[in-house]
């Protein structure tokens, strides 16, 4: 069950800083963190694709039973910024931006792709996202 972000403003403000950064038409940045401390941050791109996104894209397609999935191929910010991080991470949060003046937070829970992959194969088990209405928080921990 979701509940209201714990973060300080500073971080969520970072995490908006990110997401304002993608060139992509849907701005969405993600930042890694272990114990308070940045390990990666990346932003979605509609033009790039990698090895480890294909291979997300088609196994979050076959046990969802959603073949459309495994056509989401371009590099979803929450699995860029897995790729690239050079350590385990604990925590992510995620920001998608947009509207007037491409300030105004937008939903951006990790989608069944990112899903699965955080769950399966990262060590990440405190959620961070944003809303309309501010940042909520999950637990994906067992």
């Amino acid at each position: 069950m979701p509940t209201k972000s714990f973060l300080k403003p500073a971080i969520l403000n970072q995490a908006v800083a990110v997401a304002m950064a993608s060139n992509a038409p849907k701005k969405m940045g993600a930042i890694l963190f272990k114990k308070n401390r940045i390990v990666s941050s990346a932003v979605n791109n509609y033009n790039r694709s990698h090895p480890i996104q294909y291979w997300a894209a088609k196994n979050a397609a076959m046990i969802f039973n959603e073949p459309h999935l495994e056509k989401k191929v371009f590099l979803h910010s929450e699995i860029f910024a897995l790729i690239k991080a050079k350590e385990d991470a604990d925590t992510i949060v995620v920001c998608r931006v947009g509207g007037h003046g491409g300030k105004e937070l937008r939903d951006s829970r990790p989608c069944r792709i990112c899903s699965e992959f955080i769950r399966s194969c990262s060590t990440v088990v405190h959620i961070h996202y944003s809303t309309p209405n501010g940042f909520l928080y999950e637990y994906w921990g067992e």
